[in-house]
């Protein structure tokens, strides 16, 4: 019986290890969109006025992408909660 005991061991280890990876990719992706949608924001505010209405429209896309990305997030860290 020692067997099982000690791959159970092994695989809860290896499954933790992955969730964390999986959460700091989750966290990463958040930070990137956040800092993309940043930018598309300043090249907003900074267009003139022929280029200003694609520089809302990217700046609108990157925010989506983030609220995604933190709904990832989110929901990765409430699967983790006890």
């Amino acid at each position: 019986m020692e067997t099982p005991a000690r791959i159970n061991r092994h695989a809860s280890h290896d499954l933790v290890v992955i969730g964390i990876r999986v959460l700091d990719d989750a966290y990463m992706n958040w930070v990137a969109t956040e800092v993309e949608s940043d930018h598309a924001l300043r090249a907003w505010f900074e267009a003139t006025a022929a280029d200003r209405g694609a520089a809302y429209v990217a700046y609108q896309g990157a925010v989506d992408h983030e609220e995604a990305a933190a709904r990832d997030l989110q929901r990765l860290c409430e699967l983790i909660q006890p």
